[in-house]
């Protein structure tokens, strides 16, 4: 039987989402596998878990039942700190941050898709698709390409270059990697960025980067990945219309009423209202 020892966190690093029939998750060649990671964002998942040991270790039939009534724990960047831009620079050499800022495709002739082999997705300098023996994989494998090119991200204090691909940099395009490969690959034109930079233009995004560095002993580079983005709502204020208006007066033909009060009967006795009687503007 399951015990609490059982509820583990799992932090995955470098892993591949895939929506195809449903939710699946890849490895990849550098993907890194963390179980019960020592991370402050672990500690809240961790709480949920074992307040809610009973349904989770429960059996399925159980679980039906008790999970309408348990809220759900849902992991999100809300409560992550979010830095400017022009702090990225200064930040630590590795790490992920949260920015606010928009986005724009400034560099219109770049390339936005690579070829990958198709086993250890490592990126291979061709446009050619052809088979080819893999050193990494030590077999014969094909290529495919990955959507991946460069994004700028501008805030009130600085502008700078992310790299964005995969699903991501499909969403964006709203186009799909093969797509992509076809028009500037295969037939060698110029994606048309024109409803991109519409649906980009002057929209704020909330923004997960990484950054990462490399070089060598003398130089120190530093790059910027894009993990996710959301497109921040903005919520309408109600606004109350007190612009004076004017009374129309009655035109001629228009009936008016007025109420009239009975004066008959005694003086303590309570009033008693006839009903409206309709008078005619002449």
């Amino acid at each position: 039987m399951a015990t609490e020892a059982d509820l583990l966190v799992i932090l995955g690093r470098s892993i591949g989402i895939s929506t195809y029939q449903g939710l699946s998750l890849q490895t990849r060649y550098n993907s890194t596998i963390h179980v019960n990671p020592n991370y402050p964002q672990a500690v809240p998942l961790i709480n949920w878990a074992k307040e809610n040991k009973t349904m989770l270790l429960g059996s399925p039939l159980e679980k039906t039942s008790a999970s309408s009534s348990i809220s759900p724990m849902i992991v999100t960047p809300a409560g992550q700190q979010l830095i400017s831009i022009a702090e990225i620079s200064t930040a630590p050499s590795m790490g992920m941050f949260y920015v606010q800022a928009e986005m724009a495709i400034l560099d219109e002739f770049q390339d936005f898709c690579v070829l990958e082999c198709s086993g250890c997705k490592q990126k291979k300098r061709t446009k050619d698709r052809i088979d080819f023996e893999c050193p990494k994989c030590n077999r014969k494998t094909s290529l495919v390409p990955r959507c991946s090119f460069q994004i700028d991200l501008i805030d009130n204090t600085a502008t700078t270059t992310a790299s964005i691909s995969a699903e991501l940099g499909e969403k964006l395009l709203s186009m799909t990697a093969e797509d992509i490969f076809d028009i500037t690959c295969t037939k060698r034109q110029s994606l048309s960025l024109t409803p991109v930079h519409e649906m980009l233009s002057s929209k704020p995004f909330e923004i997960q980067l990484r950054k990462s560095s490399w070089g060598s002993s003398n130089t120190t580079n530093a790059t910027l990945s894009v993990l996710s983005y959301t497109e921040k709502q903005h919520t309408p204020q109600s606004t109350t219309d007190r612009t004076p208006k004017k009374i129309k007066p009655l035109e001629t033909g228009e009936v008016e009423v007025m109420a009239t009060t009975a004066t008959a009967g005694p003086s303590n006795a309570p009033a008693k209202f006839e009903p409206p009687t309709p008078t005619k503007k002449v």
